[in-house]
């Protein structure tokens, strides 16, 4: 478990799954989060996800925990690589009083604390879509940087947007983001 002044990382159970669902089924979070609406993100899905990254070691996944212990949100890598020191990460708020008043922020830099200088990655990336200005502001309040744009990549709102690649490098992280 990581500690922050007002969250908590603490590994995710298989008994998250039902409200990572729950959670990922808002409106918001659909809209910010994913790619596509076509396959809604079921409870047992995200079970399955869950056994086959525990199981298999293939990354790490953490709920996002309020000082009382509830479950507010989550994070996780994706495509972690230990050879070359990379992998990729998402991170959502689920619960709607927690938007937007850095609990992400907080959250996000408790992992990067984590994968630079307890896994020793060297470099974690994201993609976001240009129109998640929450997001964005989250990101690089924890050191990401733009490193490329995929060019009217998703349409939403009536239009084509872009989707930004960016990533935090460890020696930038080290000196120059206050860690929580």
């Amino acid at each position: 478990m990581f500690w922050g002044d007002r969250i908590n990382l603490r590994q995710q159970k298989k008994e998250d799954a039902e409200l990572i669902a729950k959670y990922q089924q808002d409106a918001d979070v659909m809209e910010n989060y994913f790619m596509s609406y076509s396959i809604p993100p079921i409870k047992e899905f995200i079970e399955r996800w869950y056994d086959h990254t525990a199981m298999d070691k293939e990354g790490y996944g953490f709920a996002i925990e309020n000082k009382q212990g509830e479950f507010i949100g989550s994070c996780h890598t994706m495509g972690l690589n230990l050879r070359n020191g990379t992998t990729y990460i998402a991170i959502f708020i689920g619960h709607p009083e927690y938007r937007s008043k850095g609990y992400g922020t907080e959250a996000m830099k408790l992992l990067l604390n984590f994968l630079f200088n307890e896994v020793g990655l060297r470099k974690v990336k994201l993609n976001v879509f240009s129109f998640n200005k929450r997001a964005i502001r989250c990101y690089e309040k924890s050191g990401f940087k733009l490193e490329g744009i995929n060019k009217k990549e998703i349409y939403r709102y009536g239009e084509y947007h872009d989707n930004y690649a960016m990533a935090a490098i460890r020696d930038d992280f080290n000196r120059g983001v206050a860690h929580v």
